[in-house]
């Protein structure tokens, strides 16, 4: 040994892998949270989730937080109805 400096880097260990893991997963979800997603999440088709056209009671479509007027829905594919009604009805409010 000479006593010179190497010129190899010190390997990684596994604690400082860990946490560079660690922060670029919190970083991920804060990007995630902020709305910073290039990709929309799939809507669920109206089978799935038994939309119909009509109101159940005081349940209906204009009346949910997920409802996008005229005739959408944040979380439903295809034309919604004002007057319709999901099992996944978030009174406006609530969500």
């Amino acid at each position: 040994m000479t006593g010179k400096p190497s010129s190899r880097s010190a390997p990684l260990s596994r604690r400082a892998l860990l946490q560079a893991a660690a922060g670029v997963g919190g970083a991920a979800l804060i990007f995630e949270a902020n709305g910073g997603s290039a990709v929309a999440a799939p809507k669920l088709s109206q089978k799935v989730v038994a939309y119909q056209d009509h109101p159940d009671g005081d349940k209906r479509c204009s009346k949910c937080a997920q409802f996008q007027p005229p005739s959408a829905c944040k979380l439903v594919d295809g034309t919604i109805s004002p007057d319709g009604y999901c099992r996944f009805f978030v009174p406006v409010g609530r969500a």
